[in-house]
């Protein structure tokens, strides 16, 4: 029976976070056909995320998870050496990478030319909805196995981690990167946006580090993730955010 609750308990941290964020857009929201198919596209390129990092896994010596672990409880034991330390991050980086890039290209490739967006704060929306499709369809691949291997006391404690944690994390590096993409679509320094992206890739990184730092690591990255959260929602309530830019709409340019 709780299995037929895990895809409710997938979805009930992003519509959470919607009704958070959607709140920054009030005086000219976004179409929720154009916010839906985001969420959607968000979720597919979770897959195409999963099978890239899996690909990219296979050239590691060791599973990751167990380097990981093995590193964090006892970084001298089993013949793991500190310098391995750079690797692991170096790995990480890849991962967050990976996942940051292909949740913002949902929003380059499916909203950027849309006519609906025409304020800073819309990149900032449309990333978050990309960002939420991609953590619900995580959620329910860890909610499933979670259930299935650990019984339901350890399904609701990864609920609630996922849901202040992890969900919330791609909606604020993608909600980052979609800000910054806004910015530089309505300015002359297009260079903002690659600034943008890149601070998305180190919070999400920074976080993933973290995970592995036991009960004091979810209290860490709970309390960096509230200071990410202020940040944000105060550069979507800027001015510089909420002004509609002239109504000029940019035409996607004919493949040649």
């Amino acid at each position: 029976m709780i299995f037929l609750l895990v895809p409710v308990l997938a979805f009930i941290p992003a519509f959470f976070w919607f009704f958070i964020f959607l709140r920054e857009d009030r005086f000219d929201p976004e179409p929720k056909k154009l916010i839906i198919k985001l969420f959607l596209m968000g979720a597919v390129v979770g897959i195409a995320a999963a099978f890239l990092e899996f690909a990219i896994s296979l050239f590691f010596p060791v599973p990751m998870r167990e380097l990981l672990s093995g590193f964090f409880e006892d970084p001298t034991s089993g013949g793991l050496a500190i310098h391995l330390l750079f690797f692991i991050i170096i790995v990480i980086l890849v991962f967050a990478a990976v996942e940051e890039i292909l949740k913002i290209v949902v929003v380059k490739e499916f909203a950027f030319y849309n006519p609906h967006f025409r304020q800073v704060v819309d990149g900032a929306i449309f990333g978050i909805s990309s960002g939420l499709g991609f953590a619900t369809l995580e959620n329910l691949g860890y909610f499933f196995e979670t259930t299935y291997t650990e019984g339901v006391g350890m399904l609701i404690f990864v609920f609630f981690v996922r849901f202040f944690a992890s969900t919330l994390l791609h909606a604020l590096t993608t909600g980052i990167a979609g800000y910054y993409l806004g910015k530089a679509k309505f300015s002359k320094n297009k260079f903002v946006f690659w600034q943008g992206l890149l601070a998305a890739v180190l919070i999400h990184a920074t976080f993933n580090l973290f995970l592995f730092g036991g009960l004091v690591g979810i209290l860490l990255e709970i309390v960096f993730l509230l200071i990410i959260f202020i940040f944000l929602i105060r550069k979507m309530e800027s001015l510089e955010a909420q002004t509609i830019w002239g109504l000029v709409f940019l035409k996607k340019p004919k493949a040649r």
